[in-house]
């Protein structure tokens, strides 16, 4: 939980206020959805989804893959580490996260499988191939940007769909999808764009 944080913003271009969740992986650096954060101008981030709002600034965005990376200056919380090892079939996993903008919720997971899945990016101007795994798991809105976590509390990877005709059914994209970004993400220091709303 000293790890996990809720993020808010506005996103003025629409006139939404977006929230989700995103985790702590290096000093300084939240990763989350490009989805939660697009079209925001400052995002704030709270860890364990209460007390202080920490002012942040989007360093990545990448919205081919759904992944941003925040800076967030005065953030001192404990960095989660992404596991070496690959989630199996039938392998337990937990999502944790702020659904339906609620407190903070842990829920029981299994992976159904990983997949190689193609469907339209965040703003549906093309279709992109990513790696992900099939979850056997409740994934509300909100829990988007949230990490995958193991039974040690490693991160297998980043949650960031629920299946349209299965409320059963969740997406989290894999750390060897998110890899490049993991390493961009902790290097980079400058603001960068975050585009619109998604759709």
């Amino acid at each position: 939980k000293r790890s996990i944080v809720k993020g808010m913003g506005t996103a003025t271009g629409c006139g939404k206020v977006l929230e989700g969740t995103g985790f702590v992986f290096a000093e300084r650096r939240v990763m989350t959805n490009a989805h939660v954060v697009g079209g925001v101008d400052e995002p704030t981030v709270q860890i364990g989804g209460e007390g202080r709002k920490y002012d942040a600034t989007v360093v990545l965005y990448d919205w081919q893959r759904d992944i941003a990376v925040l800076d967030v200056p005065e953030l001192r919380a404990p960095a989660l580490r992404f596991t070496d090892d690959d989630a199996n079939r039938d392998d337990d996993a937990i999502v944790a996260g702020f659904p339906e903008n609620g407190a903070y919720d842990v829920r029981a997971a299994r992976v159904r499988g990983r997949i190689t899945a193609s469907g339209p990016d965040i703003y549906h101007r093309d279709t992109v191939r990513r790696d992900v795994y099939s979850l056997f798991a409740t994934v509300r809105q909100g829990n988007s940007g949230g990490p995958l976590l193991t039974p040690e509390g490693e991160v297998y990877g980043v949650v960031f769909a629920k299946s349209l005709d299965d409320p059963d059914t969740g997406y989290a994209l894999t750390a060897d999808e998110i890899r490049e970004d993991i390493a961009e993400g902790r290097a980079a220091n400058q603001q960068v764009d975050s585009d619109s709303c998604a759709l």
